[in-house]
């Protein structure tokens, strides 16, 4: 499924033609440009859940010649293994490492531009990168935001909502697939056995 036709999918759901092309539309007040704003919106939170296609292990950020360890523009959170930095407290903020216990960004000089380790990145990736499930979800889910803040149809609104359960269930059907989900040491995210269905953010390691 192309970008474009997404955001036609949208567009049908509350009556409007189709358009044949997306360019010009980014800084618009079109109908067009405000589907292509909340696909794009929407697609930054299904993201931001942290799923297997957009889940990086054990990255390395090194410091720049600022001593900030910046991270790439596609990052929506970073997590460090409280293993690894017991007594240190790294969070992201914008696109760069924040020191909470020496409350400063430019702490690489003092940790000696040693490069950090993170346990794992979450990225926001591009419509064309997406599986076709988390494709499927988006539309959906940007289709019935759309329709509830522009049209306000009750009619709309309930149908879509349905779609948008039924493609959440596809999507984590499909996640559920790649992740070797075992009873005895969980999956290969590290969600342990007896701790319930966890389509995202599985940071639970187990022993090996």
């Amino acid at each position: 499924m192309t970008e474009l036709e997404a955001v036609n999918t949208i567009l049908a759901t509350i009556g409007e033609a189709p358009v044949t092309s997306l360019a010009g539309t980014v800084n618009a007040i079109t109908d067009a440009a405000l589907a292509e704003r909340t696909l794009d919106e929407v697609r930054t939170d299904v993201c931001a859940e942290g799923w297997s296609w957009n889940t990086q292990k054990d990255v390395d950020i090194a410091a720049n010649a600022q001593d900030v360890y910046v991270v790439p523009g596609d990052t929506l959170s970073v997590q460090f293994s409280p293993n690894q930095y017991p007594d240190s407290r790294y969070a992201l903020r914008g696109l760069r490492i924040y020191d909470r216990i020496r409350h400063r960004f430019d702490f690489g000089a003092v940790n000696n531009s040693e490069t950090l380790h993170a346990a794992q990145i979450i990225q926001k990736l591009d419509w064309t990168d997406l599986p076709h499930a988390a494709q499927q979800y988006t539309m959906v889910r940007a289709a019935r935001i759309f329709s509830d803040r522009y049209v306000a149809s009750s009619v709309v609104f309930t149908y879509t909502v349905a779609d948008e359960d039924q493609a959440r269930v596809l999507l984590m059907r499909a996640e559920e697939s790649t992740l070797d989900n075992n009873l005895l040491w969980g999956n290969d995210r590290g969600a342990g056995q007896g701790l319930g269905y966890i389509p995202a953010l599985g940071t639970r390691y187990r022993s090996r």
